[in-house]
């Protein structure tokens, strides 16, 4: 069986990668990264470390004329800040974030989906997981509602070809970083944080959770931060 890895170059997808290869051998794994207009273009450069760490193939396809029109602060083309709050906060402010990308992960599956079919792979890999506090909230295209639909969706779209897998669906950050020790995935090949910068800013939401998944297995994070 071939298995399609979606790697986004942070801790979730590298792990789902392992899983992967672990479970299907290398040979019979690839992978797709996706460059969305993203601000934080060190997770591309990340993507083709750890494809090569694993030894399998990495296409970067672009899809960020996609979003051109939208004001998401993760986007190059947004002239918004990324925010240094906590998402409680954001949440607490308006119920929503500038930081959610219009239905990303639903167009990444589609177009997935049909990559799947060409490379002749059954399932595609990956990485939501559970999200502490109202972070779930804040992020409709990661729950577990639309990781069934979806599913639903390519299963019947591709003639009952393709499916979907989020192996982590049920995990912490905590738990994520403590089954990727295990399998010794490259943590120093990771990129997580939102800003662009050639060291993590520490302070955006997805470096204070990758931080915090790191104090509670009471390990060091092998990368470097501009401020902690």
């Amino acid at each position: 069986m071939k298995v399609l890895v979606l790697l986004s170059g942070g801790i979730d997808s590298a792990v789902c990668l392992a899983l992967a290869v672990k479970k299907y051998g290398k040979e019979n794994v690839s992978t797709i990264t996706f460059n969305y207009g993203q601000k934080n273009v060190q997770e591309l450069k990340s993507c083709k470390k750890i494809a090569k760490y694993y030894e399998v193939e990495n296409n970067i396809v672009d899809i960020s004329n996609i979003f051109t029109s939208t004001s998401c602060s993760l986007l190059k083309s947004s002239k918004k800040e990324i925010p240094k709050i906590s998402y409680n906060e954001q949440y607490k402010e308006d119920k929503k974030t500038s930081m959610n990308v219009p239905f990303r992960n639903g167009i990444m599956l589609s177009i997935c989906a049909g990559y799947a079919l060409d490379k002749k792979a059954s399932v595609i890999y990956y990485g939501i997981h559970k999200e502490e506090g109202v972070a779930e909230l804040l992020y409709p295209d990661c729950g577990e509602d639309f990781n069934l639909s979806m599913n639903l969706a390519i299963f019947i779209g591709s003639g009952k070809e393709v499916q979907i897998e989020a192996p982590l669906a049920v995990m912490y950050k905590k738990d994520i970083i403590k089954l990727g020790k295990k399998l010794k995935v490259p943590f120093e090949l990771t990129w997580t944080c939102y800003e662009s910068g050639n060291k993590s800013c520490g302070k955006c939401c997805a470096c204070v959770d990758r931080l915090k998944g790191f104090k509670e297995n009471k390990m060091e994070d092998p990368i470097e931060y501009e401020a902690i």
